[in-house]
This record gives C-alpha cells, sequence and structure tokens, in this order.
C-alpha cells in the first residue's frame, strides 16, 4: 500500500484517471483474460447507473481485436480507458488508486496481479476457476467467468457495500 495519496493521484492521471473512480484490470490483451465479457458487465454497470470507469491496463498480445470492437460496439468508449504498457514503477500507484480489482480470466497458471492487488489493499474480485481459487482462498469475490451479468452482480456488491470491501482489503 502507498500512504502517499498524491504521489497516487500523479500517476492516476498520468493515465487519465481519478483516484477511487475506477475498476482496474491488469494483464495482456488477449483472449483468455476475458475481457470482452469483463466489457459486457461493464456495460451493465453503467446500464446500472454507476458512475465509474474500467481502467484496462496491459499491452496488446495475440487476438486482442475482439477486446476495442466490443467496447465499440457497447458504447461505452468513454467510460474505458486502454493505457496500454504500463512501467512497472507506476503499477503500485494504479492498484493503490483503484477502487475495484477485477480478473475474469478463463485461465490463469498463477495469476501474479490477483497476489498484487490484494498486497496494495484492493479488493478483488476474479474467477473461480484455474489457479486462482487457490490463491485467494476467501479473500476474493469470486464470479462465473462465462457469466457478465455474474461479473456485474459481483462488481455492484462490491461498489456498494464499504463494508464488504473492507473484509476482502483485511483478508487480502
Amino acid at each position: 500500500p502507498i500512504a502517499d495519496r498524491n504521489a497516487i493521484d500523479r500517476v492516476c492521471s498520468q493515465y487519465g484517471l481519478q483516484t477511487g473512480e475506477y475498476v482496474l484490470f491488469i494483464g495482456v490483451l488477449e483472449p483468455r483474460k476475458n475481457i470482452p465479457a469483463l466489457s459486457r458487465a461493464f456495460r451493465e454497470l453503467v446500464d446500472r447507473g454507476i458512475r465509474k470507469k474500467l481502467a484496462i491496463v496491459g499491452k496488446k498480445g495475440w487476438m486482442f481485436s475482439e477486446i476495442f470492437s466490443t467496447v465499440q460496439t457497447l458504447k461505452i468508449e468513454d467510460k474505458v480507458v486502454f493505457t496500454d504498457y504500463v512501467p512497472e514503477e507506476d503499477l503500485p500507484s494504479l492498484y493503490n488508486g483503484a477502487c475495484l480489482f477485477v480478473y475474469p480470466s478463463l485461465y490463469e497458471g498463477f495469476g501474479l496481479p490477483v497476489l498484487e492487488a490484494m498486497q496494495c489493499g484492493v479488493p478483488v474480485l476474479a474467477s473461480r476457476v484455474s489457479s486462482i481459487p487457490e490463491l485467494g482462498v476467501d479473500a476474493i469475490h469470486y464470479t462465473d467467468p462465462g457469466d457478465p451479468v455474474d461479473i456485474a452482480d459481483g462488481m455492484t456488491q462490491l461498489l456498494d457495500s464499504e463494508k464488504y470491501r473492507y473484509q476482502l482489503r483485511e483478508k487480502g
């Protein structure tokens, strides 16, 4: 965790983000990261009146074009910030500035961003597949990565409850 709020604010503003006002995803933009489903879930949040941005941090991997076309089709371009590659030294501030970290991956060998988010004290919503449940045990809100409504419901539950976010931060 970073105690210097000004340092967090400086880094966040570099990427067009406002501290505490965005949901964060970090990872390579590729199919197994399930970003189109995350985008559909985020569209559901927008429809529910939740006023946050979605920050997608990571470089383009393989077969990434569906990610951008999904955001365009859903008409949420003004709500989604793609940062592309971010230097390692900026990541802690981006984690610390997020209100929530989401990781709806379809498959993970380990899931290091989940651990990084928990280390920074950010509540985590992640897939209940692959190695992620072994990492987070009861410190993560788990969701079905194949169901954007389930992902949206989990994000809504976390965003609506400071108590629940606090509980996950403490467990993390």
